[in-house]
C-alpha cells in the first residue's frame, strides 16, 4: 500500500509510530552504556561492603591511654633531670680563658713538688662541619673513637680550652698533683697522660724522677 492511499488519520498515526520507533533506538544506544557504568558501580558498591563488614577494627588503642601518658611523663622526667644535670656540669666549669684557674694548677705543681718545663695553650685544628644541608655554625658532636683532644676541639659540641704541661717529679708528687686538681674551685680533666723516665739516674735513697706530658681541659 502506498502513502497516497492513506487518509489523514492512518498518515499521522504512521508518523507517530514512526517516530516512536526513533526515539527508542536513540534511548537505547543513550541510555545502555550509562546502564552499564550503573551497574558496575553497584557491584563495586557491594564488594566494598562486604569487605568492610568483614574488617576487625578495633574499638580501643592496644595500649591504654593512661599507660602512654605515663610513659610520656617518665621520658619529661628524665628529660628534666639530663638538663638539670647539665646546668650542674656547667656551673663547674671555669669560664673560658680563666687566668684565675691557671695560675691555680701552677701554684698546686708548686705545692705538690713538681717542677713545670712546659705550660701552653693547646690549639687543635677546628672541626669542620661537613653537613651540607647543616650551617656552618653547627656544633659537631664527634664519634668516641676519634679521642678527647678532638671531641673538645673548636667546633664540637664538647669544646674546652686545653691546656699542654712538662712536668718533673717523683711519683708521689706527680700523684699529688693529679689528685690535687679534683680540689680545685673548677672542674679540670686529665685527657691525656705520657710518663717517661729521665735519664738521670736518682741520688742513693732518693725517688726517681719522672717526666711527664699531660694535657688538661679546663
Amino acid at each position: 500500500m502506498k502513502l497516497k492511499q492513506l487518509n489523514n488519520r492512518e498518515r499521522a498515526l504512521a508518523g507517530i509510530i514512526l517516530l516512536v520507533i526513533v526515539l527508542s533506538g536513540y534511548g537505547l544506544l543513550r541510555f545502555e552504556p550509562r546502564l552499564e557504568n550503573i551497574q558496575r558501580l553497584e557491584q563495586q558498591k557491594e564488594a566494598t561492603l562486604n569487605r568492610l563488614a568483614k574488617m576487625d577494627i578495633p574499638t580501643q588503642p592496644q595500649e591504654g591511654i593512661d599507660e602512654i601518658k605515663r610513659e610520656l611523663e617518665d621520658q619529661q622526667k628524665a628529660l628534666d633531670a639530663i638538663r638539670e644535670s647539665a646546668v650542674q656540669i656547667e656551673q663547674q666549669l671555669a669560664p673560658v680563658d680563666s687566668q684565675e684557674l691557671k695560675v691555680k694548677i701552677s701554684e698546686l705543681a708548686r705545692d705538690s713538688g713538681i717542677r713545670i718545663r712546659v705550660n701552653e695553650a693547646l690549639r687543635p685544628q677546628p672541626l669542620k662541619n661537613n653537613n651540607r644541608r647543616g650551617n656552618d655554625d653547627n656544633e659537631i658532636i664527634p664519634p668516641v673513637t676519634t679521642g678527647w683532644i678532638t671531641r673538645m676541639s673548636p667546633g664540637s659540641m664538647f669544646q674546652r680550652p686545653l691546656q699542654r704541661l712538662e712536668v718533673d717529679g717523683s711519683y708521689l708528687a706527680l700523684r699529688r698533683f693529679i689528685h690535687g686538681l679534683d680540689e680545685l674551685p673548677y672542674q679540670v680533666t686529665v685527657i691525656r697522660l705520657n710518663i717517661e723516665k729521665l735519664e738521670i739516674s736518682p741520688f742513693r735513697g732518693s725517688s726517681q724522677m719522672l717526666k711527664t706530658e699531660m694535657i688538661l681541659a679546663l
